[in-house]
């Protein structure tokens, strides 16, 4: 019985932690593609709507792919309130080892896009985001997500 409530006062306190851990995200939203790519000419949009003009938030781009992503890096395009944006981030080292996080086919590279934005005034902002792979349908890739934290 001792180890028992051992057991559920670990497993509380574990998922308050776990709960905690999200209580500075104000949006996070993913976009799933279609299994058979990510064509050249598709955008993601994303809507956050933000309350608190008085905070400073860091954006986050989140991107979920298969073992069969067949390079190192990507490149994305980008349209945010702030103006147009390129950007490359690696999803594998030099020795072709997956950056990120999961596990079995499937891995998830968080990318830190910005840092210390302040958004002027309340309501829905924008951000579309284009594959800048040089494919015209770019394979390998599940998900892209946006997530907007409190600094």
């Amino acid at each position: 019985m001792h180890n028992h409530l051992k057991y559920c006062l670990l497993l509380l306190l574990t998922a308050t932690l776990l709960a905690s851990c999200d209580h500075n995200v104000v949006y996070s939203e993913y976009r799933s593609l279609p299994f058979c790519g990510w064509d050249a000419d598709s955008s993601l949009v994303f809507t956050p709507d933000i309350t608190d003009t008085l905070s400073v938030y860091n954006v986050l781009l989140h991107v979920r792919h298969t073992q069969n992503y067949p390079y190192q890096n990507m490149w994305l395009f980008l349209d945010t309130p702030a103006g147009r944006d390129t950007i490359e981030f690696y999803l594998a080292d030099q020795r072709g080892r997956w950056l990120g996080n999961g596990f079995g086919n499937i891995k998830e590279m968080p990318v830190l896009y910005a840092t210390s934005v302040r958004f002027p005034h309340t309501g829905e902002y924008q951000y579309v985001i284009r594959q800048g792979m040089r494919e015209e349908c770019l394979h390998g890739v599940q998900d892209v997500g946006l997530t907007i934290e409190k600094q």
